[in-house]
């Protein structure tokens, strides 16, 4: 168990490994469920893929007119771990996926 002096009131924070996230389009997508995914009861449909691949090439952008964000420029596909910071209430505090290892390369 890690654990890293972050949030600014000099709380200590306990660092936990929650993961792998394997990417393999070169792209991320952060955002809530709700608005990626199809609903059928509502007829609302899902973020397309096409989408994905029509998205503009910067380092983060909306997603299909909704409130997602499209990760990218950050190395492209690969298997990448994934920490939480939790606060002394278990509650998570920040996420960090760590697409480059710190102090090394792409």
């Amino acid at each position: 168990m890690e654990t890293t002096d972050a949030v600014d009131d000099g709380e200590v924070l306990e660092r936990r490994f929650l993961g792998m996230v394997e990417v393999d389009s070169g792209t991320l997508i952060l955002g809530d469920p709700l608005y990626c995914l199809p609903r059928a009861k509502d007829g609302t449909p899902g973020i397309d893929y096409r989408s994905i691949i029509g998205a503009p090439d910067e380092p983060a952008s909306y997603l299909d007119g909704k409130p997602v964000l499209l990760l990218g420029r950050f190395g492209g596909d690969g298997t990448f771990p994934v920490f939480a910071e939790l606060d002394e209430d278990d509650v998570v505090v920040r996420v960090t996926v760590e697409f480059v290892e710190p102090g090394g390369d792409e």
